[in-house]
């Protein structure tokens, strides 16, 4: 932010607008989670249309972001937060992991050269 911006204004106003857009911005995301959660939800072709890598990864990021938060600037606020996200992401890249495998066991295709073991272990 320019120095001429922030001598207009004072700065403790705009470090409120800001956290305020943080806290706004973050809780419709949290808002955003439900549509998704619920379409993985009912998905009859293993969450195809989900890619895992990038539900992953950005899950992986919100972990980062909760250490960051915890560790490094000691911000509960931001801890919680990230916390959200993080179970937001988590919750849709686990249920579509799972959809994704249980499709796949659903619609294995039997190997025509595989003979039932006869033999007693």
């Amino acid at each position: 932010m320019s120095q001429a911006l922030m001598s207009s204004a004072q700065p403790d106003l705009w470090l409120a607008a800001i956290g305020w857009a943080y806290l706004v911005t973050n809780a419709c995301r949290v808002l955003t989670y439900v549509p998704q959660i619920l379409v993985v939800w009912r998905c009859n072709d293993g969450a195809r249309s989900i890619s895992l890598m990038t539900w992953g990864s950005w899950s992986v990021s919100h972990l980062t972001a909760v250490l960051y938060s915890a560790v490094v600037v000691a911000d509960g606020f931001l801890v919680a937060v990230s916390l959200i996200n993080l179970a937001g992401r988590g919750v849709v890249s686990v249920l579509a992991y799972r959809r994704r495998r249980a499709y796949a066991r659903m619609n294995r295709v039997p190997d025509p050269l595989r003979r039932p073991r006869t033999d007693s272990i």
